[in-house]
């Protein structure tokens, strides 16, 4: 006779149990992970239970998802059953704005369908469903969490992990790397050493470090204590036979002693082994079903997680009516449950036994049902891929034209799902004379999805061939080639494929060689050969011409200005020429210019380097436009990067590092880590402005520690900019040696403006006035006033240092006026700093005052926190030495409640404050209260007055 498991409580568990509640019970600051590891049916689940019960108690916000083995190929799984579910409705509605509302809906609709298409709800965010922008999703979805978590608490529970689908473990990453603020606890449940790999080195490498809860087999007590009613024999014929597994205890303990023997058989160890007879006991309690429920469990299994009556009937052949009735008697007997209005199994084990007890025949025989239902319902081709995947037979044409859909709607999003599904496009697509053309385009396909998932040399093997065997794809081919290699930093390896192909004889016709032409020029624009990359792309513009292509002579034109531009020599009319490539570009429909996408972050470029804001803000907001409409997702890292660069010297140095930080992201989904690195580079910059040494310290070790970017145009880019943190660090020696890695610095006067300032502050003024002067005739070529600012400033330094202070300061004013003119905040506001500096050695101390707030002012605009608080030192030590003449009355403020008085006066938060003095919030906030009480007064807006007041 059988007995019930079911208990009140949980036993056995207490240490986790422990552990848990100190977790609710102190709720973190920022979020943290708890990672629970255990066996097969060891307990997770039930101890996941009990923990969100008790979180719900405390008045934590709770959202739980699952994964399943089933769906392991539908981008984004994990997250939609957490959303999607109905317990997750009031949760969301209560603490949820516009954006959880759009995130919403968009998992319900996605979740239900499965279509390929975009969700929009009221004036929220839009996501592309299975798009190419997963960053977007991931940020959105990380604000969504902090925005729930902030109204009393958040626990997120997520199990069987080791089942999530490729994207899903992809935006866990995103989440450990970037935790989100405030009390947010995230709880993975997975099997015993099945963490995905790519989370579990994440997780290895959070701060704070993650919980780690394995769960081990339940002791003989425990045993005792489930089943006090049970005879201490059987007692101890179920512990030997279960090894402590509970799962196998409640198999057992509803079997007879036979059961029980049977199963005592089976290794006394919780491994695979003992999945295999765990396995076996659920197949076995399957089979002793009647059999319209035994096939009924078995087409529900093969169906879908949820038991969708009509799917069930289609793959079983019976009708709806006796699968209904089927079903009811199922969650009678346990092994389905309703949970939150949805038939689903007690256990995705359960799951998987009845999916493996039916036949193999008839396993592909009820797949092709389900897919034909489909396709007669109108469903997407992602969902009648996964049944088509397994059904469909050589020759079916029509199922390879869905699965070739199906692979390219996802190919952004779930890549690996793509190149399954390409695989079996390619299986059922036969190898004849007839098919060789729709192979060969499939075969392309499968390559893209391959580089795209970061199987490069799959990719590369299959590009070789396909050069070699299909003559009419030996151009996409080439040219998708060269690019995965340029994308890779492999430029050389890159302009000997293009070059290659150029000079093999009897070459197609001039559109094709305007196209290797212009992936040729991009290269050698990375590799910093300006005059190669101009020739070719003058070349591929007079091809373009003559075939009355637009949009490659719209590209051509881009690169050309580029390419001129980078150069600086003299006789080019680089200016000029971007004018026309404007005009050649704004003249493409979205149709045409989606086939050249690439040319507008070289055209951005271009107008970043000529300073034109405005082109640059309307082309990016189109590029954007354009690739997410038409899915050209490989274009977006550059785009996010030239957008980042662009909005740091306009001075929004959050949106800039927002932008750099979605780089990084989606060239680490490429697997550029050439991409991803010149991200960082653009990144840590705008770390120091904002947080100073300590916010740099990780990347900059990084860098340091890595190999130079290959592309020696990025390379200049990326040494620019973090030379210019590390003398504001004041370790010039270790700018210089940036500045001149691989030979001789970039010849742009930024770079030589910064090595003038370098060779400044080691004590080598006659080679910094050597580089000034090299510094100086660049900077007349370009015509840039940003780059005028850069050496202005350099000059100003080597004129104090030389002791004309006077024209130090002459200087310096010439700087900040070259800054305004290029409208460049940010460096307007250092050039300032630089100044007041000045005016301050030559005796002009009122003024050195006055410039020194204006300075302060720009930067604070700007965001750059740990600049301000510089500049703010600065201002006490012109204070200290030379203090004002004024009535000599006491201040009722302490040193350091002055100070945290004046940075309230600036505007800035107690967050702000404490980052910057490197206190606790906590403290902040002492200082405060204690400042109000002391001036009388109950407002932030009162100190500023006081402040103000006391200074003058």
């Amino acid at each position: 006779m059988g007995h019930s498991m079911t208990v009140d409580h949980l036993i056995g568990r207490e240490t986790e149990r422990t552990v848990l509640g100190k977790i609710l019970a102190n709720p973190p600051h920022q979020s943290v992970f708890v990672m629970v590891e255990g066996d097969t049916g060891i307990g997770k689940s039930r101890l996941l239970a009990e923990f969100m019960a008790a979180a719900t108690q405390r008045g934590y916000a709770v959202l739980n998802g699952r994964a399943s083995q089933f769906e392991v190929g539908l981008p984004f799984g994990l997250l939609f059953d957490a959303l999607a579910r109905e317990q997750a409705s009031p949760v969301l509605a209560a603490r949820g704005g516009p954006a959880c509302e759009s995130l919403v809906q968009f998992a319900h609709s996605v979740g239900a369908d499965w279509r390929t298409s975009t969700v929009r709800v009221s004036d929220g965010p839009t996501f592309p469903v299975l798009g190419v922008e997963r960053h977007q999703l991931y940020r959105t979805v990380r604000e969504v969490l902090a925005e729930i978590a902030g109204g009393g608490g958040l626990v997120v529970v997520l199990d069987d992990v080791h089942w999530s689908d490729e994207a899903s473990v992809e935006l866990l990453d995103y989440l450990v790397r970037h935790p989100v603020d405030g009390p947010l606890v995230f709880v993975l449940a997975y099997r015993t050493g099945q963490c995905p790999v790519r989370l579990a080195l994440q997780l290895g490498r959070a701060h704070p470090s993650p919980t780690h809860l394995p769960l081990g087999p339940l002791s003989p007590a425990d045993v005792d204590a489930w089943f006090p009613d049970m005879s201490p024999q059987r007692r101890r014929s179920l512990y030997e036979a279960s090894s402590g597994n509970p799962l196998y205890l409640e198999i057992l303990a509803a079997g007879t002693d036979a059961v029980v023997l049977d199963a005592g058989c089976a290794p006394a160890v919780v491994d695979d082994r003992v999945a295999i007879a765990l396995d076996a006991l659920v197949t076995a309690e399957l089979c002793g079903l009647p059999g319209t429920e035994r096939l009924t469990v078995q087409a529900a299994a093969l169906a879908g997680e949820e038991c969708d009556p009509v799917l069930v009937a289609h793959a079983a052949e019976i009708s709806v009516a006796v699968v209904t009735n089927a079903l009811d008697a199922l969650v009678r007997r346990g092994i389905l449950r309703q949970v939150e209005g949805r038939i689903v199994f007690r256990h995705p084990l359960v799951r998987a036994a009845a999916y493996q007890s039916a036949g193999v025949a008839w396993r592909l025989a009820a797949h092709d049902r389900v897919a034909r239902h489909l396709a007669a319902e109108g469903a997407g081709p992602v969902r009648q891929a996964q049944h088509l995947e397994h059904s469909a037979r050589v020759g079916a044409e029509h199922a390879a034209e869905v699965l070739a859909a199906a692979a390219e709607a996802t190919l952004d999003s779930a890549p690996a799902t793509s190149v399954r599904w390409l695989r079996a496009a390619l299986r059922v697509t036969p190898d004849r004379v007839d098919t060789a053309q729709r192979r060969a385009a499939l075969r392309l396909a499968l390559a893209r999805a391959l580089s795209i998932s970061g199987r490069l040399a799959d990719s590369q093997r299959i590009l070789h061939d396909l050069i070699g065997d299909a003559p009419q794809y030996r151009c996409p081919a080439t040219e998708l080639l060269a690019s995965t290699e340029r994308m890779l930093g492999r430029l050389s390896e890159a302009r000997a494929l293009l070059s290659g192909e150029l000079s093999r004889p009897g070459g197609a016709g001039a559109c094709t060689e305007a196209t290797l032409r212009l992936e040729l020029a991009a290269t050698e624009i990375l590799a910093g050969r300006f005059t190669d990359a101009a020739e070719n792309a003058a070349r591929a513009g007079e091809l373009a011409g003559q075939e009355d292509h637009r949009g490659f002579a719209a590209a051509a034109s881009t690169l050309l200005a580029l390419a001129w531009l980078l150069d600086r020599r003299p006789g080019y009319d680089a200016r000029g020429q971007l004018v026309r490539a404007q005009w050649a570009v704004d003249g493409l429909d979205d149709g045409a210019l989606r086939g050249v996408i690439d040319l507008v972050p070289a055209m951005v470029w271009a107008e970043v380097l000529c300073e034109d804001s405005d082109a640059a803000v309307r082309h990016l907001a189109r590029g954007f436009r354009v690739a997410r409409r038409y899915g050209r997702g490989h274009v977006l890292p550059e785009l996010y990067l030239v957008r980042s660069v662009l909005h740091g010297r306009l001075g929004d140095l959050r949106q800039a590092q927002r932008d750099a930080e979605d780089a990084e992201e989606i060239a680490r989904a490429l697997g550029s880590e050439e991409l991803r690195r010149f991200a960082l580079a653009i990144r840590a910059p705008l770390l120091a402005w904002r947080g100073g040494p300590v916010a740099v310290a990780g990347p900059l070790a990084e860098l340091r520690a890595a190999a130079p970017l290959r592309s020696r145009w990025w390379r200049s880019v990326a040494q620019a900019g973090l030379a210019g943190v590390l003398i504001e660090m004041n370790e010039p020696e270790s700018a210089l040696a940036l500045l001149t890695e691989g030979g001789e610095p970039a010849p742009t006067a930024e770079g030589l403006a910064l090595v003038a300032r370098a060779q400044v502050l080691c004590g080598d003024l006659g080679t910094a006035q050597e580089s000034l002067d090299r510094a100086v005739g660049s900077a007349e070529r370009s015509g840039s006033h940003g780059e005028a600012a850069a050496v202005g400033q350099a000059r100003a330094e080597l004129l104090a240092e030389r002791g004309d202070v006077v024209a130090a300061v002459d200087a310096a004013r010439l700087a900040a006026t070259a800054a305004a003119l290029a409208h460049q905040p940010l460096r307007e506001g250092q050039a300032l700093v630089t100044l007041a500096t000045m005016l301050h050695r030559a005796g002009d101390l009122a003024a050195g005052r006055q410039t020194l707030g204006e300075a302060k002012h720009r930067l604070a605009w700007c965001g750059a926190d740990w600049l301000v608080g510089r500049a703010t030192n600065l201002q006490r030590r012109f204070a200290a030495a030379h203090p004002r003449p004024r009535d000599v009355r006491p201040d009722p403020l302490s040193g350091r409640e002055r100070e945290v008085a004046v940075m309230v006066s600036e505007g800035l938060s107690n967050r702000a404050i404490a980052t910057r003095l490197f206190l606790s919030t906590r403290t902040v906030e002492s200082h405060v209260s204690r400042i109000f009480v002391k001036l009388g007064v109950s407002t932030r807006a009162a100190v500023a007055r006081h402040v103000s007041l006391a200074d003058r």
